[in-house]
């Protein structure tokens, strides 16, 4: 069953050295619309795999997006 939607919550981060620093919770489409930065990453859209710990690229963001 897939259960990412562009309504879908996630959760923003920023990698820096000293680790990982949320930024927010938003939609997809919101964090898309944050400035395209390297050190941004978004929790996997599916609520499952995102309590698990998994994180996707901005380009896989796009990608979940598009499919919905």
């Amino acid at each position: 069953m897939n259960t990412t939607r562009p309504e879908s919550i996630i959760e923003v981060s920023v990698d820096s050295a000293t680790g990982r620093r949320a930024l927010g919770i938003m939609n997809m489409r919101q964090a898309l619309d944050l400035p395209d930065l390297p050190s941004f990453t978004y929790t996997h859209p599916d609520p499952q795999k995102a309590a698990a710990g998994i994180v996707v690229s901005r380009e896989e963001l796009k990608r979940f997006l598009t499919r919905h």
